[in-house]
Formats: C-alpha cells, structure tokens, sequence
C-alpha cells in the first residue's frame, strides 16, 4: 500500500521539459547535427511590429493585435493625433469599423465626427499604449544578418532621432496624406490666406470673402458647393471633365442623394436594435458596392449608368451649354475615375456669384488675386487648393532590402503581391499597395481584410518560427498580368487620369482584377506556397518542437474538437459523481 503512494505521488511530480530528454536517455540531436527544440509548438516566439500610420488601417491593426500573444506592436504616427486622412481632411463620407459600429449625426459624416469615432475607438480599446504620436519614420532598412528591419524615427516634438527594430515592418501610411501642392506661377507672392483641402483650418472665416477654390477634383467638389454659400463671391476652374453622381448609396440617402441628419428616433432605433442595425448596414454596404457587371465597358449596365448620369447632370446644370461641355466626360465612361459625389456643386456654379473658368486651371497668381485666361485680374482674398495627393505608391522614405529600394522600383513600375506584400522585401506588409482593391465600394470592409491577412501571417510566423518571408517574383509578376489584361475589359481603362492609373491617361490600371467578394475571399486564408521562406532553424520542421502543443499545457479546453461549452475555449471540469450517482435533487431539474 505504501509503495503504490508512493508511485502515485512520483507520477504527480513534473519534471521540467528541457530536464526530460537527460532523465529519461531520449535522443536530442542527430548525425547531422539537428538537434530538437524543447518547447511545445505554438505562437510562443516573441516577435516585434512596428507599423507606420495610425489612421483607420493602424487603428484596425492595433485592435487586432491585442489577441495576439507575445507580439510587440508599436505604432509611428507623424501626427499629433489618431485617424490619419479623417483628421487631415474634411470630405463628408461615413467610415466605421464592422466590429464597432456606431450611431451618426448624419447619413454622410462629417471629418470632425469621423475622427471623434477613430479616436473613441482609440480610447475605448486602449490603443494608444502602442501609438506614438507625432514620430515621423524617415527610413526603413532590412538587416539581412539579423533578419530584422533599423528603422530611423524622427521625435517631432524634440526633433530628437530614435532607432528602433522589429521582426515585421507594416505600411499602413495610406495615400491620401501626401499634399499634392502645385507649382502654380507667383502662389508665394500672395499677400491673403492660402490654404490646402486637406489641412483646412476649421475656423477659417469666408463670410463676405472673395475665395478660389482650385481643383475640381473630390475635395474641390464637396468646397465650391459649401463656401459659395459663405463668400461674397467663389471663383472656381473646372481643369478637365468629370462624372458628378449623387452621394453614395443614394438609394438610402436624402433628396437627390444628398446627405439628411438623422432624426433622434432614428437614432434611438439604430441603438435598440443592433440587429436590425446590420440590417440597415447591410442593406447601404450593398448599394455601395454596385453592381460588378457595370464596372465592365460596354455592358447594358456600364452604358446605362452613364446616360443616367449625364441625363442628371445636364438636368441640375439648368442646360447651361457652355458647363455641359465642359464637365460632362465625352472620352471616358462613369467609372474611369472613382466616380465623384457633388451634391450641390452643379447648383453651385449656376449662382450669381460664382465665376467659373472652363478647360484649363489656375497658372497665374498674383499678390492681390490672380490672372485669368483673357488676362484679366481677380482680386481675392483666399485661395484654397483642392489639388489632391500624391498617390504614386512610391513611398515617402526609403524602404530598403538587399541593396534594393522599394521607392526605385514603384518609381519605375509599381507592383504588389495582392496589394498586401512587395517585390524583394521580406517580412514587409502594407494595406491598400498596387493592384488592392481600390475601385469600388467601401473602404473600411477591405481594410479589415488586410489587418486580419497581416495578423494570420505574424501568427504563422510566430507558430512555425519563421525568419522571413518574401512574395516570390513569380506569384508577383503572373499577378499584374492577369490583372493588365483583364483590366482592358474594365471601366478604369477608359481615356482618363487617375490614380489607378499612377495619373496617367494610358498607364497601368493597378487594381485588383475582380469583385470585391473575390478579393474578400482571396485575402481570407494566406496562400503560403506563394512566398519564399526560410527559417530560424536548419529543419523547417523544427518548430513541432517537443511533440507538445502550447494547448496540452496551458489552460485551454483539451477536447476542443468536440465542441466548446458556453463558447469558451477553457478546459472545464466534469463532476463524474453527479453522472453516476445523480441526487433527486439534480435530476429533477434535468428533466
């Protein structure tokens, strides 16, 4: 009896797996010199990431980066706050998270709302332990030897310089924070305010101002139809022709596709009900993604969504010939460019006070005003320049690998695996590169699809102790020309400058060669077998390690396979008793 206590109490001691190989005479190494890992498998590797930007992409990444284990995620972020575009910008549009849904003022929000919600989800999950606010990334450089990115780190506030490393470089810059600002003859001599769309003071005063607004592209669209209603008189260029719609999702939205504020019991609705809440949601997402076929040229439907919208727009431009010649797009068909919202811009430029100069832009400034096509001059007392970005792709700081810079080649052509992964540059990831999903629909769905694509591929890292991984040229290069061709049958292709293009009328069309329910699907599980990999390890298979699994050790349910209970994937206890001896009691409140 005493010896059986005593076998019990010695197979109750554990003895520490790196001591077991020793104690028990198992093989650790082989001839070749291979020896095992003695750890369980798992995502137990410690890894480092830092990411660039903290705008809607850098938010979604930190978020999800909180279910990891053992990861470091630091964030840089130039600005002195969160949100990126939506705290730079002011165009009316409504981005949400579907995880965080929330309750808008409007049916198109405002930037001041946006970035209240970007920064409340900030708040609310406490990314702001992993942001660093005002630090700007000045270079980013893989160490082949260490299989780590150096990355140069500016402190704006002290404008100290800070060196930093990580496992896994991000990109989540985005492309519509690089102002674009024109070389427009004499704009330095001008003696009153000159302001950029995207850095628009909220309290500049227009009331009773004579104002230019330059540019007609989205942000000059959405100012000419607000500050005309302010200024004593708007001067305004349309440089080139373009497709005017209604707001997104009209079919939801007010009178005319114009934005209305929602009521407060439609508010207090949307908050009762989260189910019928998706409804609604799901009911906008899919008017906004339109429908596929009319992104193809010459469909019925491609054909039929442009007379519509010419129709609409010679009706709002009152037949004013000399404006419908010149907005209305003769050469490229709805779509080429991202199709622009302009509620109330066309009504805008039939006022009284406004004056707008057709076929051509802004050339000639002077330090009272400026000089028109006939010579003449204006005096004003602000200029805005809605004069866009730069979306190139090429990087704004050198990202480079092996001797090569990534800036170089989007110089020269720019090219992507899936828009998630770059040519040549191992363990680096980035949202929204060539070839993404930029050409339709909302973009917050497809920025979660990369943050969950950048988080399965630090987790694969983690768990089969990865040293790096590069998009293989193949995979790259049969990608762009699947995607040239197939884009040549799409709308994009038309007679037009935009920035799928890289702002040329001929160039590439850089995006994704399908629907966005192909790049959702795409992008849901990583295809490993398209990148080269090596290892930390000699043996690729070294991270099986002990034969153990980190869930045999930790306090996950062991029989998981079979089911959780009460959803939680937590090993539970079983009273055994109660099973074979049930009480009255507890069998009564079975039946």
């Amino acid at each position: 009896m005493e010896g059986q206590k005593q076998v019990k109490k010695a197979n109750r001691v554990q003895v520490p797996m790196h001591e077991r190989p020793a104690r028990y005479g198992w093989p650790t190494t082989n001839d070749r010199g291979y020896t095992i890992n003695e750890r369980p498998s798992g995502p137990i590797r410690p890894m480092k990431v830092i990411c660039v930007g903290a705008g809607a992409s850098g938010i979604s990444l930190a978020k999800s980066a909180r279910d990891l284990k053992n990861v470091d995620l630091i964030i840089y972020e130039k600005n002195a706050e969160v949100a990126g575009t939506w705290l730079e910008n002011r165009y009316p549009v409504t981005y949400q998270y579907s995880w965080e849904p929330a309750i808008w003022s409007k049916f198109y929000s405002e930037a001041p709302e946006i970035f209240r919600y970007f920064k409340s989800v900030a708040d609310k999950y406490q990314l702001y332990n992993a942001i660093r606010l005002q630090h700007r990334v000045d270079h980013a450089q893989w160490i082949a030897q260490e299989a780590k990115w150096k990355v140069q780190i500016t402190d704006l506030t002290t404008n100290k310089k800070i060196e930093d490393s990580c496992d896994v470089f991000v990109n989540a810059m985005g492309f519509l924070n690089d102002w674009n600002w024109p070389n427009i003859s004499g704009l330095d001599t001008f003696r009153g305010v000159v302001a950029h769309s995207a850095g628009y003071p909220e309290d500049l005063p227009l009331k009773g101002k004579r104002v230019a607004v330059v540019g007609n592209g989205s942000s000059g669209i959405q100012l000419v139809a607000n500050v005309h209603q302010e200024a004593s008189h708007l001067y305004t260029w349309i440089r080139s022709p373009t497709w005017i719609t209604p707001g997104f999702a009209q079919k939801y939205a007010g009178p005319n596709g114009g934005n209305f504020a929602y009521t407060e019991k439609q508010k207090q609705l949307l908050r009762d009900d989260p189910e019928y809440y998706l409804k609604y949601r799901k009911a906008v997402e899919l008017e906004m993604n339109g429908d596929f076929l009319a992104f193809h040229l010459n469909t019925p439907q491609s054909n039929g969504g442009m007379r519509y919208a010419a129709r609409e727009m010679r009706k709002r431009l009152q037949d004013r010939e000399d404006l419908v010649d010149s907005l209305i797009p003769k050469e490229f068909p709805l779509g080429c460019r991202r199709p622009t919202p302009g509620t109330g811009y066309l009504e805008a430029l039939l006022q009284p006070n406004v004056t707008t100069f057709k076929h051509g832009g802004l050339t000639q400034v002077t330090p009272d005003g400026f000089i028109d096509p006939e010579g003449n001059e204006h005096k004003v007392d602000v200029i805005i320049l809605a004069t866009g970005f730069n979306t190139s792709w090429v990087p704004r700081f050198p990202i480079t690998a092996n001797g090569i810079n990534l800036q170089d080649i989007y110089r020269k052509t720019p090219v992507s695996y899936l828009g998630v992964a770059a040519p040549q540059m191992p363990n680096y990831l980035t949202f929204y590169g060539p070839y993404g999903p930029l050409g339709q629909g909302s973009a917050m769905p497809m920025i979660e699809a990369f943050t969950t694509y950048i988080i399965s591929v630090v987790k694969k890292m983690q768990t089969d102790d990865i040293r790096d991984l590069t998009p293989k040229q193949r995979c790259i290069d049969d990608y762009a020309e699947h995607a040239d061709l197939f884009n040549k049958r799409m709308v994009y292709s038309g007679h037009c400058r935009s920035w799928f293009k890289g702002n040329q009328i001929d160039g590439r069309v850089m995006l994704h060669p399908g629907s966005r329910a192909q790049y959702l699907e795409l992008m849901s599980s990583p295809r490993y077998e398209d990148f080269d990999i090596n290892y930390h390890s000699r043996n690729m298979w070294a991270w099986l390690g002990n034969g153990y699994s980190l869930r045999d050790l930790d306090d996950s349910d062991k029989s998981w396979y079979l089911g959780l209970v009460d959803g939680a994937d937590v090993q539970k206890t079983f009273d055994v008793d109660e099973m074979l001896c049930p009480t009255k009691q507890s069998s009564t409140a079975r039946l």
